[in-house]
C-alpha cells in the first residue's frame, strides 16, 4: 500500500542513483518534497528530473558543515523537515594485510560520520515535527563478508547507532530505524566482477537480487508517519541470504 507523504518533506543523501533514487522517486510520487545531495550535479539534475517534488543540491555530508548546509536549504525550500534517510555510503574491498589509514577514513567518514552529522543537525526540525531517521545498513554489518571487511565494520556501527539513537531521542518523538539490503542491482554493485555476481546468485535463497525499488519500498514504510510503534529495529531485506552462510 502506498503511503501518504503529502506534505512532509524528506531529505536523502546519496539521491542521483540506486536506492537512494529509487526511494526520491517514491516518496514525491507519495505526495512529499524530497532534497536529495550528492557529489555528482549532473546526476542529481538527472535524478530530479524524475519528479516536479524532487530538489537537489551538491553536498559531501562527510563534512560536518556541509551536512549543516542541507538541513538549512531544505528548511528554506519547505519550513519543515521530517524524515532523514542516511543513504550515501563508500564501499572497499580490502583484506586486513593491505588496509590503509587512509581508507579506512573515508569509509568511516562517509558511512558512520556523515549519518551523524546529517541527523545531528536536523534534530531541532525532526524534534518539531516527531518524524524519523532511516538508515541505510547492509547485510555486510550483520554476517562475516569478506574482503568487505570494513565496509562491514562501518555498517556494523551504523546499526548500532541506529539502536543507541532509537533509545536517545525516543522523549523527543524522533524514530530511528534502519533497513539492511542484500544484494541489489545499483551502480556500486554493477562494478563487481561477475565472478563475485554468481556467488552473490547462489547465496541468495530466492536466486535474485533486489531492485532499488523493492529497497525504497520498506524505507518508506519505516517513515511512514502513521507508523509510530517501531523504533530501533533494523530490517533486513535480502531475499534470505541471512539464512544462509557468509558471503565470501
Amino acid at each position: 500500500m502506498q503511503q501518504n507523504f503529502h506534505g512532509k518533506v524528506i531529505i536523502i543523501t546519496g539521491g542521483s542513483s540506486g536506492i537512494g533514487k529509487a526511494s526520491a522517486r517514491y516518496f514525491a510520487q507519495a505526495g512529499g518534497n524530497v532534497l536529495i545531495t550528492g557529489r555528482r550535479e549532473e546526476a542529481l539534475k538527472a535524478a530530479a528530473a524524475d519528479h516536479e517534488r524532487i530538489s537537489w543540491m551538491v553536498a559531501d555530508i562527510s563534512q560536518e558543515e556541509m551536512a549543516k548546509a542541507v538541513v538549512t536549504r531544505a528548511l528554506e525550500l519547505w519550513g519543515r523537515i521530517d524524515v532523514v534517510v542516511n543513504n550515501a555510503a563508500a564501499i572497499a574491498l580490502t583484506p586486513l594485510a593491505s588496509v590503509k589509514t587512509e581508507l579506512m577514513y573515508a569509509l568511516f567518514q562517509t558511512n558512520v560520520f556523515g549519518p551523524t552529522w546529517l541527523s545531528k543537525a536536523a534534530l531541532p526540525a525532526l524534534s518539531e515535527t516527531k518524524g524519523s531517521i532511516v538508515n541505510i545498513s547492509s547485510i555486510s554489518g550483520q554476517v562475516a563478508v569478506v574482503p568487505e571487511t570494513y565496509y562491514a565494520a562501518s555498517k556494523a556501527a551504523l546499526e548500532h547507532l541506529t539502536r543507541c539513537w532509537a533509545v536517545e531521542l525516543a522523549p523527543l518523538g524522533i524514530r530511528v530505524n534502519a533497513i539492511a539490503p542484500g544484494p541489489t542491482d545499483t551502480p556500486a554493485l554493477e562494478a563487481f566482477a561477475q565472478s563475485v555476481q554468481q556467488e552473490e546468485y547462489t547465496a541468495v535463497p530466492l536466486h535474485k537480487r533486489g531492485t532499488p525499488e523493492e529497497v525504497a519500498r520498506w524505507i518508506a514504510a519505516v517513515a511512514d508517519p502513521s507508523v509510530r510503534w517501531i523504533t530501533g529495529q533494523i530490517i533486513t531485506v535480502d531475499g534470505g541470504v541471512k539464512l544462509g552462510a557468509s558471503l565470501q
